[in-house]
């Protein structure tokens, strides 16, 4: 407004401005919730996110030590598997061994070592090997056949 005269009250513009200024803390008092609400959601999620984070990485640590168990636990079984293995290799190599064998073949079955007086020798005549007798009624067939193996195994094809 234009102050041209000079009977003007003051005391309106005072109470104008008064009633600006409550209106720009409203305003600005209803911002600064709305802002105060903003930067405590963001608070919370950012919370939350390192909350999940914090129990992942938690979880994880958690598997992990239970796998270097399970580890452990397979490591000391196959070293105790393998101790057995090498006891059962050793008790076979004495079971199977030459004097074992002989010891057992004496006591047990009686059995004895040949002497020289015990070995008796034999001789065979040099025909004593048996030959195949030839069929007198061969066929006609029966003759292909023999020639063509015959011929076959000259051949080295057969």
């Amino acid at each position: 407004m234009a102050k041209q005269n000079l009977a003007y009250n003051y005391d309106l513009e005072v109470i104008r401005e008064q009633q600006s200024e409550q209106r720009r803390k409203i305003a600005h008092a209803s911002g600064t919730k709305t802002f105060d609400r903003v930067i405590v959601a963001r608070f919370i999620a950012i919370f939350i996110v390192a909350g999940v984070l914090l129990g992942a990485i938690m979880y994880g640590r958690v598997e992990l030590s239970s796998l270097y168990s399970r580890q452990a636990q397979l490591q000391a079984e196959l070293e105790q598997y393998e101790n057995e293995n090498k006891s059962l290799e050793s008790e076979l190599a004495q079971k199977t061994g030459l004097t074992k064998v002989e010891s057992y073949a004496e006591d047990e079955l009686g059995l004895q070592k040949l002497n020289k007086n015990q070995i008796e020798y034999i001789r065979v005549e040099k025909k004593a090997v048996s030959e195949p007798v030839a069929q007198e009624n061969e066929n006609v067939f029966m003759k292909v056949k023999r020639i063509m193996t015959e011929l076959m195994e000259y051949l080295g094809i057969k």
